[in-house]
């Protein structure tokens, strides 16, 4: 194909890609699309801000279908900041200043971090070693890192040395990470050990919320968590879809949404 100086002829090709094959990648779209790089990665992040696709490593997928494949841990840090941070905020202001929070992996996790109170006395409990470290460097709380194995990229510990660990604690509240929400699977994620870590974090814990941006719902990651039923609900950006908020509700949750 000729080089399309326009992008929605572009976003058209991409999307006829993604409705014929279950992902595409950036090195195929540049090969197709006749572009560099940097267009094809501009362009997905346009029509992931469209809710037409889902960034991954590598490439894309169509939004609200299954993926199997988990975007780098630099991708994810560096997208959806803002809507992250709006998050963090609503999820900070949740925990009772003496209260023991459980911190879960991932990208947003950290904004709940950032934005929990200096004068929070409680305990934090987390298996992000990112998690550990930035609330040692800007909380007086007390912190405490699961043991396990450690993943590369993210640094999340994980393993039966965590499970062991977390049973001798009963959180106050809990925010778990996601790789996606769906009416039709619950909540799912794409690491099977950090999985196995959730459900006991949702055991111990008296109220256990799932941080997940918009580009989070409708999507199945490999690995099912579990239902709606045992959590208290979902901290996001904007609002899910009538369906997707009336199963979350029907199970007994709520949909908190921050504030931009």
């Amino acid at each position: 194909m000729a080089h399309s100086a326009i992008p929605a002829e572009r976003w058209s090709v991409i999307e006829q890609e993604l409705a014929a094959h279950e992902y595409v990648r950036t090195v195929d779209l540049v090969e197709r699309l006749d572009v560099s790089v940097e267009t094809v990665r501009r362009d997905l992040a346009v029509m992931e801000s469209r809710g037409v696709l889902v960034r991954v490593r590598g490439g894309a997928v169509a939004s609200g279908q299954k993926t199997r494949v988990e975007s780098s841990y630099s991708e994810r840090s560096q997208s959806g900041q803002r809507e992250k941070a709006a998050i963090g905020r609503a999820a900070a202001a949740m925990v009772p200043d003496d209260s023991t929070v459980v911190i879960d992996v991932g990208t947003t996790a950290l904004h709940v971090v950032r934005s929990l109170s200096t004068s929070f006395e409680g305990l934090l409990v987390t298996n992000s070693l990112p998690a550990a470290t930035l609330a040692s460097e800007r909380l007086t709380c007390g912190v405490v890192v699961l043991g396990g194995r450690v993943r590369r990229g993210d640094l999340a510990v994980s393993g039966m040395r965590s499970h062991e660990f977390l049973q001798d604690f009963r959180p106050d509240v809990a925010f778990l990470g996601s790789g996606g929400i769906s009416t039709s699977a619950g909540l799912t994620d794409f690491d099977y050990d950090e999985v196995h870590l959730r459900r006991v974090i949702i055991e111990v814990s008296a109220h256990a919320w799932v941080l997940a941006d918009a580009t989070k719902f409708g999507t199945v990651a490999p690995f099912r968590v579990g239902g709606f039923d045992d959590l208290a609900g979902v901290v996001t950006d904007q609002q899910p879809s009538a369906e997707l908020r009336e199963s979350i509700v029907a199970a007994g949750g709520d949909v908190i949404v921050g504030a931009p």
